[in-house]
């Protein structure tokens, strides 16, 4: 039996109870709001076979760093892939890679299932932000393809749906188009209060136009309405601490990283978390602030990253090692690196000219760290995140010394 899900895509299912219950969490992921799993548990309750529901909890599994259950669930997805339909196949398969870390694959995948089927928002959700599939092809211009690929998208959305909207508005920021997409985030939010990707969004705005007392006063306003498990809420509170450096208040920001965001930890998903402190921790660092918790980081990495992470991942990983003056964990991550560039990933050659410019501060080497340094910030945007998130590598190329951390 075929029904239809709330942006009218045809759908393999026999319970329409169930379809809602999908298209609730596919709603709840979104706007990255609790609820999700919640809703997919009725799903399942109520059509245990439902691949579709199987697969975006394989999806929202990976998200929370649960890979072994993630891949359960695309399993179970799989079991019944073939008596999908072409939309929902490709889906899964769109999912499989992800999962697979095969993001390049899954970036060009991405664009020829929205081609087909535009208004599938699980599937062009991943495209999306930060850490999706355009941010992590390794593209030099990934911000202008992902620019390029909502705009695709408009036709098949009302224009001022909030999703679509809000989407559109961190494109235009990150294009370098700052005012026009904050006023698209900010009529985004307007429309859905209760969205904290946009949420996001709106900080970077503010950021990026160099006015943290607008990012902190909107963050004030916002965030006590935001249940503390959402996805977002820790990043959330280190753009709050990025603000306060942006204002030189290097006391408030080590307030925050040791308050909410340090309570945050155990309750985060592990890659967001370990972005999140360990360039927070750097900044810190870089500016001589002492007796910062080093330790939660290493304790994080080691517990979710004992074997690496993706290139993004492993920039992080790397500033850990370097802080902790551990030559021996930088040049692992190093042959992780080059072995992630010799399977063809384009950005992990930037990544690893990072490595080498931590490796040669580390011997007190200015000159090759500067170098390596140059040869990264040319090539930054290959390594996804957002321009913010990358303001640390640029950072620590002006101060060219390794942050204290006694």
């Amino acid at each position: 039996m075929s029904l239809t899900d709330a942006f009218g895509n045809r759908i393999t299912c026999d319970s329409a109870p169930a379809v809602a219950a999908l298209d609730r969490a596919v709603d709840a992921h979104l706007h990255a709001w609790p609820g999700a799993f919640e809703a997919l548990d009725d799903a399942l309750a109520l059509a245990p076979g439902f691949a579709l529901a199987h697969a975006a909890r394989a999806l929202l599994l990976a998200t929370w760093g649960r890979r072994a259950a993630a891949h359960d669930a695309l399993a179970r997805a799989r079991a019944s892939v073939g008596s999908l339909l072409p939309r929902e196949q490709s889906c899964v398969a769109l999912i499989e890679l992800l999962i697979g870390g095969q993001v390049p694959a899954a970036q060009q995948h991405v664009v020829d299932h929205a081609r087909q089927w535009p208004t599938d928002a699980l599937a062009c959700s991943t495209a999306m932000g930060a850490y999706g599939s355009f941010a992590f092809s390794g593209c030099f211009d990934h911000d202008d393809a992902r620019l390029a690929f909502i705009e695709s998208l408009l036709p098949h959305y009302p224009r001022d749906w909030p999703w679509l909207l809000a989407n559109r508005g961190w494109a235009h920021i990150e294009c370098g188009h700052v005012a026009e997409g904050l006023a698209m985030a900010q009529q985004a939010l307007a429309v859905r209060p209760n969205n904290a990707h946009n949420a996001h969004i709106v900080l970077h705005g503010w950021f990026e136009r160099g006015r943290p007392d607008d990012g902190l006063a909107f963050l004030d306003t916002w965030l006590p309405g935001y249940p503390q498990q959402g996805l977002l809420w820790g990043h959330l509170q280190w753009h709050g601490a990025m603000a306060e450096l942006q204002q030189e208040r290097d006391a408030a920001a080590t307030a925050r990283l040791l308050g909410p965001i340090l309570e945050y930890l155990p309750h985060g998903t592990p890659f967001m978390m370990l972005a999140d402190l360990a360039s927070l921790l750097w900044r810190l660092g870089l500016r001589g602030q002492r007796g910062l918790p080093w330790t939660a980081a290493h304790d994080l990495a080691r517990e979710h990253f004992g074997h690496g992470s993706n290139v993004f991942g492993e920039l992080h990983l790397a500033m850990l090692a370097a802080a902790a003056r551990d030559d021996a964990g930088l040049a692992a991550i190093a042959q992780r690196v080059q072995a992630i560039a010799e399977r063809g990933h384009a950005a992990a050659p930037t990544a690893l000219s990072w490595v080498n410019a931590l490796r040669a501060l580390l011997r007190e080497d200015s000159d090759a760290a500067q170098e390596a340094l140059a040869r990264c910030c040319a090539e930054l945007p290959r390594v996804g995140g957002s321009h913010a998130q990358r303001t640390v590598i640029e950072a620590t190329m002006a101060t060219r010394r390794l942050p204290s951390v006694a």
